[in-house]
């Protein structure tokens, strides 16, 4: 599924977009200019549920805004040629500071480059309590949507969330024939360096140097025992 499937549920679409994101724009109320709305480029990625995380320095302007006012909106989609044309989606809510270990290392596997930064004591992880989300998925489609609607809950995603680097560095390391058949059912993405840099509810991530991707769980796993059946299932379909 694409983002751009407009036949799905908008909520569908939305958390989906969440969860393949990896950079948005991101407005505070700006303490420098009495309030006035600021815009800055930063990197981005989610948790189980699909709540937004980001990685921030406390030397940048966003995060001294973020301390004075933690409402925030992040502007998310795909750019490029007639972007106006592609799904985007406004999420909007307020940044709060993270302490949640898994969420850290969550956010360094998609942003490899991160990890230096959070050897710096001024880095911190944020995670956006949303509250709505406007989404445009092309032309007469546009809705607002509560952050309940988009966020999904269940017990075992903490669980999911403890394993989950277990789970990758397993499958990379003990089962790289498989994550390499998986990757290679991706349509005009056959190769044999992609590796896999997250496992959520809904899907995989996937990663290499030049580009990422994903592949979504026909139905969605609750926990990590789950998360390996869904895994071997993938890989044997992938085997053919």
């Amino acid at each position: 599924m694409s983002i751009d499937d407009r036949d799905k549920e908008s909520s569908q679409i939305v958390r989906r977009l969440i969860r393949i994101t990896r950079s948005g724009a991101l407005a505070t109320h700006d303490t420098e200019m009495s309030g006035s709305p600021y815009a800055s480029f930063v990197l981005m990625s989610c948790t189980m549920e699909a709540s937004p995380l980001l990685l921030l320095s406390d030397l940048a302007r966003h995060s001294r805004n973020i301390t004075e006012d933690g409402r925030v909106s992040i502007l998310i989609g795909k750019l490029g040629t007639d972007a106006l044309s592609q799904t985007r989606a406004t999420l909007i809510g307020r940044m709060v500071r993270s302490e949640d270990e898994n969420q850290r290392a969550r956010f360094i596997r998609h942003h490899s480059g991160s990890r230096k930064q959070t050897a710096f004591n001024d880095f911190h992880l944020y995670r956006m309590e949303m509250e709505s989300i406007h989404l445009i998925a092309g032309f007469g489609r546009i809705e607002t949507l509560a952050a309940t609607e988009v966020t999904l809950s269940h017990p075992g995603f903490s669980e999911l969330a403890a394993a989950e680097g277990d789970i990758v560095q397993h499958m990379n390391v003990e089962h790289s024939d498989a994550v390499i058949a998986i990757s290679n059912n991706l349509a005009d993405r056959v190769g044999r360096d992609w590796i896999i840099t997250g496992i959520d509810p809904e899907g995989i991530d996937l990663g290499r140097i030049d580009t990422e991707s994903r592949v979504d769980f026909e139905f969605p796993i609750d926990g990590a025992e789950s998360a390996r059946t869904e895994l071997a299932r993938l890989a044997a379909q992938a085997h053919g």
